[in-house]
Order: structure tokens, then sequence, then C-alpha cells
């Protein structure tokens, strides 16, 4: 039910869709004689594709979520396994044609096999099943494979394949039910970097300590400058990319679904503080005399 509305809910939230629905009731208010309503109707819809088409909104957006989980300075010495997250591959037309077929965001497939070569020994994961809303076509996880071979990154005793998961939540908690993780162990994990913040906030509510983040398929420039670009598809593409990221983030954060850093850093302050006094334990005083 949750996976559904979300669905309907990033639906109703895209800017393009917004506009679409609001001039559609501006055409309608008119037909009906209802001029007030349909000029202001007309000018929501106008203002949506201004603010969200024109001007540089889903940048600044996406610049403020890549910004919140940097590349790490420095990468752990040993790594027990390595996660990646799906959302890159066209299961659709990769059955249809044969060969697999690599969408926008194949930045985190190189960046998956370029630290499966840094650290040979750690486990490889791959989680993804069907993310549309229908449910039909083939698992994302089968089609790693065949595309892993035809790069020659493909290893058999180390590659795990998780293809249920349909969202993020699934993909940290069905993960985390087949690797079976170990207090003290050490996971990195790749996707795109505006889904960064909203993955390890996921992965930190499903209970998976020591997750790492390794971002990928960056949308924005790095530095505080955002230019402003005459490319009004591509604005509504990127606005409709943040929209989404920002709203599925209050999403589960609302369903108890994910965990900021903040907040994490809270709650391991409270256990540490929850615990007897060591030096007090170690002691061994007394009053006797």
């Amino acid at each position: 039910m949750t996976f559904v509305l979300s669905k309907v809910l990033f639906f109703v939230l895209a800017p393009l869709n917004v506009a679409i629905l609001l001039l559609t009731g501006a055409m309608l208010a008119i037909y009906k004689c209802r001029n007030r309503l349909a000029q202001r109707l007309g000018i929501a819809g106008w203002l949506v594709l201004v603010v969200f088409g024109v001007l540089p909104t889903g940048q600044h957006i996406l610049h403020n979520l890549e910004a919140r989980a940097p590349m790490p300075t420095e990468l752990p010495r040993k790594v027990d396994g390595i996660i990646l997250l799906g959302g890159f591959i066209d299961t659709d037309m990769g059955t249809l044609r044969g060969i697999p077929q690599l969408e926008a965001s194949a930045d985190r497939l190189f960046a998956f096999t370029d630290m499966a070569q840094r650290y040979p020994y750690a486990k490889l994961i791959f989680t993804s099943g069907i993310g549309k809303l229908e449910q039909t076509g083939t698992p994302e996880g089968q089609l790693i494979k065949p595309m892993l071979e035809r790069m020659r990154a493909y290893t058999r005793t180390r590659l795990v394949i998780e293809d249920k998961s349909k969202n993020t939540w699934e993909n940290a908690t069905l993960t985390k039910e087949l690797l079976k993780p170990k207090p003290g162990q050490t996971w990195l994990l790749i996707t795109s970097a505006w889904h960064m913040p909203r993955a390890l906030g996921v992965f930190r509510a499903a209970g998976w300590d020591g997750v790492i983040g390794v971002p990928s398929d960056y949308l924005t420039q790095p530095g505080d400058n955002v230019p402003f670009k005459a490319n009004f598809l591509n604005n509504l593409n990127l606005a409709n990319t943040a929209i989404r990221e920002v709203a599925g983030t209050m999403f589960y954060a609302l369903m108890g679904r994910w965990v900021s850093d903040k907040q994490a850093a809270l709650l391991l302050n409270r256990e540490a503080a929850s615990l007897p006094n060591s030096s007090n334990l170690g002691s061994g005083k007394t009053n006797a005399n």
C-alpha cells in the first residue's frame, strides 16, 4: 500500500504534471464561463513552469542534496561488502533487445566496479527488483549478471543479488535479511549523490550500522555557484528528480523509515550515557576501614 501511495504522490508532485493539471483546469473553467477561476488556474500553471522550468530551482535543491553526503576524504582499508542500489537498467528495453540497456544513472555501475577492484575480497551486493507501479517485467537484479560479464567485472563467488525490492526501504531491509551484517563490519553503499542522503537514512532506520556512502552520478557542479541554463526541459527534469527525492525523504521520515545523521548521533549519545560508568565499575573501592 505504501509503495502505491508513494508512486501516486510522486506523479502528482511532478512539476510538469502539476502545470498540465492546472492549465487543464483553466481550460475547463473557461468552458464553464468561470473566467476568474480560469485566470487563477492559468497563472498558477504559468508560475509552476517559470519556477521549475525557467529558474534553476531543481538544480539548487539537488546541489544541496549532493552536498549533504560528500565523498569520504579517506576510504577504510578493509571493507566487508559493497552494496549497489539499482535504478539504472532499462529492464523492458533490455529484455526486448536481448542486450542490457543503461539509463541515466549508469555512473553507479562504474563506481561499483571501481570499488570492487579496489577491495578484491569484499562481497559484492546488487539490490533491485521491479520499481514500476504495475510490477510487471524482468527484475533488474536478473539483468546485472550479463551486464557485469560484458564489462568483465563479474566474480561469481563474490556477487550476491537481491531482486525482490521495489524501493529504497526494501533495498535496505531485504539486503540486511539476506546478508545478516554483524556489528563492527564496514559496508560501502553506492548510489547517486542526490539519492545518498535518503539512502543512508533508510539504512540507519533499518538498523544497519557501519554503512559508508560512496556517491556517484552527480547532476550539479561543485562549489556554491549554480549556473542558469536556458534548457527548460532539462530544468523540469532536474526539478522532478529533486522534488521526488525530497518528498520521498519526508514520506519515509513520517513512517519512521528514515533517520538523519544528527538523529543517529543523538541516539548513540543517549545509548552511551545510559551505560554504567566503567571507571566506577572497575575501581573496586569500598568505604571499609
